[in-house]
């Protein structure tokens, strides 16, 4: 557990309706929609109820590897075989070797990275995401798919709220946050991150892919496509995993966030 006076908001597990588990490999793989996962989830979570002692660990390892969700993105980050849902609700994914799903007694040791160090690490969006974002993205989302890959999306976060507020000339209120049109207007513009019309076929993750086996992070090549300055909403547009085939797709995509800006601005100010 993050220390609370330092990190007030567990990413992790921020409440009972959602919880984010992209740090043990979740969204590790080439095929990484919805459907995939949730069914890989679900099997895997069965086969814990069958295996998930102590003296049967190795054949729940065995059992669980012999299911995937295809090719993995990124070889070097480990896939945890012991990621699965916490509740029957399949709304919380998290670690089936937690003590606190094992009436306190700590299973970790028998995963890839040990107890000590799956209990220490935190993400980067602890550190570079304001509480207010973080506050924002947890009060908005209750959907493990989806607030599991917003939440890791620092670029995306960050650059909507320092959109609309330059636009708004303050910053945004936390209060403000609280009616459900402004809560719809900020889900509606997260949303894109599942159902974005501009998805590049590569393999990628956000602005993240791979080549020659290193992380690399993508571009948009607008010079030397379209003889065009990069779009005000560049770093929004490559964290959405953007490809596009002409200057005017760009410009459609422009209008999209535009429009998920100018809405959630309206609801904010009660227009």
């Amino acid at each position: 557990m993050p220390n609370s006076v330092l990190y007030p908001i567990h990413l992790c597990q921020p409440d009972a309706r959602k919880s984010c588990g992209a740090c043990c490999g979740l969204f590790n793989y080439q095929d990484h929609s919805r459907v995939s996962l949730q069914s890989l989830l679900k099997k895997r979570t069965e086969f814990f109820h069958q295996f998930g002692t102590e003296d049967r660990m190795e054949e729940y390892r065995k059992n669980s590897n012999s299911i995937v969700a295809g090719p993995k993105l990124f070889e070097k980050i480990y896939n945890c075989e012991f990621l699965g849902f916490l509740d029957k609700e399949q709304r919380r994914v998290g670690c089936l070797l937690h003590p606190g799903r094992n009436e306190g007694e700590d299973l970790r040791n028998h995963s890839f990275y040990g107890a000590d160090l799956c209990a220490g690490h935190l993400c980067p969006s602890y550190t570079y995401l304001t509480v207010f974002e973080q506050k924002a993205v947890a009060t908005v989302l209750d959907d493990w798919y989806l607030y599991g890959l917003v939440i890791t999306d620092i670029d995306l976060v960050k650059e909507f709220f320092r959109h609309a507020q330059t636009r708004l000339g303050d910053s945004i209120r936390p209060a403000g946050l609280e009616r459900e049109s402004v809560k719809k207007s900020l889900r509606d513009f997260f949303a894109l991150k599942e159902t974005w019309p501009f998805l590049s076929n590569d393999n990628r993750l956000g602005k993240y892919y791979i080549s020659l086996s290193e992380y690399q992070i993508a571009r948009i090549e607008y010079e030397k496509k379209w003889k065009i300055k990069p779009s005000r909403f560049d770093k929004i547009l490559v964290s959405l995993s953007s490809d596009f085939l002409s200057i005017e797709d760009v410009q459609k995509a422009e209008n999209v966030i535009e429009e998920k800006i100018v809405a959630f601005l309206d609801a904010y100010q009660g227009n």
